[in-house]
């Protein structure tokens, strides 16, 4: 019975998984809790890009559950410089997952189970626990040898009990001498205790995930090294662990303890058993632990590749243009895509609402997915290795008494910063300067653009304000509306050319605020 019940419950973790991925392919899908905040480094592009939170790039993507898999998936998408090698073999790795949904599948209703029995474990209890199993006990080999004579004269005094020729209360003396031996010669017992109630959670639930990565054929080298680190662990290690824990926990009740070392001594075989298991596998726990988590990391990355229709593996080239980005977050039937070729410094004017701000956000996701290693929202991208900067989601600070303006200046004055190092960058900047008057927003704008002047910068910036269209060396694109029956309408594709439309008085005549 337990055989088909086990079955029942495995099957509805899968139908969890497939409709979580479902779900993905419209704006229904349900944003959970695993939002990527305590992971993030608090870098501007997280929050002007929404790489992390509860409606972002990270929440979207996730199916890792365990502590390293989220930690591992929080990593790639900070858009850390890679080589283009170690792009194209995690892109492998990932094209490898997205082809075999049935094994992702597997794998990640191990994960959601495993997220089940331990919603409350961290990173930080992970690496607590990791550190509790770094402490060796050496089993006393006299002490071994005292509780195997302990048993064999227990074993005496209840037959010559049974057959009267001595009284019952010699086996209770034994019993509470034998108990109290325990507590004075076994401290290292009690420690062991307090370092396996710190750590017996951390492997917890991890058998099952640890059997379906070990029975999938993987052809990646990667893939297959990570497995290989997995099954140094062995789900048969989980469990041994589990039950040694579970006795070296029950040793804190003090009726159990009584009966155990009263009988048996049975602190020195805890302690016998833990040093045997961890001489087998201490070495490999946070090997094997860390591997699955990039495991799922690399899940994670495979959900754009299994949602989305319109996506390509990207070239890492000397040049940088692409065809058809769309924004990752948004349903493919619902967003307008776009072909750019990045002629190094762009200025895009255009009216309010126009998809300027979307798309500047469409490359820069995109961009880190590329950095990643995973399939983009495009049907060709092709891109350097840049360090990406982004201005655009500006908000004051008042504990800290940063205006907008001020704010802003902090950004860009970062971004000015990195070109003195004199290396490759993507820049993106919306509404530069948005926060001051006219005057001093064109100067200070003119300056940031001078410097942005290079051939190993990309950079967009969008503005409202002509003049910055007059700078030499830059090339100028825009978005525009057009209107039908006095109704505002957009088409959301980026065009050649300064903008010559306006739309501000229009959107306050309709929301009241100028009367028609």
């Amino acid at each position: 019975m337990s055989k088909y019940v086990r079955i029942d419950k495995k099957l509805n973790y899968k139908l969890e998984v497939i409709n979580s991925y479902l779900l993905r392919f419209s704006d229904k899908y349900t944003k959970d809790n695993n939002t990527g905040l305590e992971y993030c480094e608090k870098q501007y592009f997280e929050t002007d890009l929404d790489v992390f939170g509860r409606s972002s790039l990270y929440n979207y993507i996730n199916f890792g559950r365990t502590p390293y898999g989220k930690k591992y998936l929080a990593n790639s998408l900070e858009a850390n410089l890679r080589s283009k090698e170690e792009i194209e073999s995690r892109n492998k790795s990932i094209n490898e997952l997205s082809d075999n949904l049935d094994n992702v599948v597997d794998i990640v209703a191990s994960s959601f189970e495993y997220n089940k029995l331990n919603s409350n474990i961290d990173i930080n209890n992970i690496e607590s626990g990791l550190s509790a199993l770094e402490n060796v006990y050496k089993p006393n080999i006299f002490k071994v040898i005292l509780s195997s004579l302990y048993i064999i004269a227990l074993i005496t005094v209840i037959v010559l009990q049974s057959i009267k020729l001595i009284p019952p209360y010699i086996f209770l003396i034994m019993i509470f001498i034998a108990f109290f031996l325990c507590m004075f010669i076994n401290t290292e017992a009690a420690k062991l205790s307090d370092d396996m109630s710190q750590a017996n959670h951390i492997l917890y639930g991890y058998d099952e995930l640890i059997d379906e990565i070990n029975k999938i054929k993987f052809n990646d080298t990667n893939l297959i090294k990570l497995q290989n680190n997995v099954s140094k662990l062995k789900s048969k290690s989980v469990k041994v662990f589990n039950v040694i824990s579970g006795f070296s926990e029950s040793r804190k009740n003090i009726l159990f303890q009584i009966i155990s070392n009263g009988l048996f001594m049975l602190d020195n075989y805890i302690v016998l058993a833990y040093y045997n298991w961890q001489k087998k596998y201490k070495n490999n726990i946070k090997e094997a632990l860390e591997s699955i988590g990039h495991i799922e990391e690399l899940i994670s990355l495979s959900t754009i590749g299994l949602v989305k229709e319109n996506v390509v593996n990207p070239i890492v080239s000397d040049k940088f243009d692409f065809e058809d980005i769309r924004h990752p977050l948004i349903v493919e039937e619902k967003c307008v895509p776009n072909s750019f070729i990045f002629k190094n410094t762009n200025i895009i004017t255009g009216s309010n609402m126009s998809g300027k701000t979307t798309f500047m956000r469409s490359i820069g996701t995109n961009y880190i997915l590329f950095l990643a290693g995973a399939k983009v929202c495009a049907t060709r991208f092709e891109a350097p290795i840049l360090k990406l900067f982004t201005s655009m989601k500006v908000v004051d600070d008042v504990n800290n008494n940063i205006s907008t303006f001020y704010g802003e200046i902090l950004r860009i004055k970062a971004i000015c910063d990195y070109v003195k190092l004199n290396k490759p960058m993507l820049v993106l900047v919306d509404e530069i300067f948005k926060g001051t008057n006219t005057k001093d927003r064109i100067v200070g704008a003119k300056a940031t653009i001078e410097k942005l002047n290079r051939n190993d910068i990309y950079s967009i910036v969008t503005t409202h304000d002509p003049e910055l269209c007059q700078i030499e060396n830059v090339s100028n694109f825009h978005f525009l509306e057009y209107y039908e029956n006095d109704e505002i309408k957009f088409d959301y594709k980026i065009h050649d050319g300064i903008s010559n439309t306006r739309n501000a008085i229009y959107l306050l005549k309709i929301a009241g605020i100028i009367d028609k």
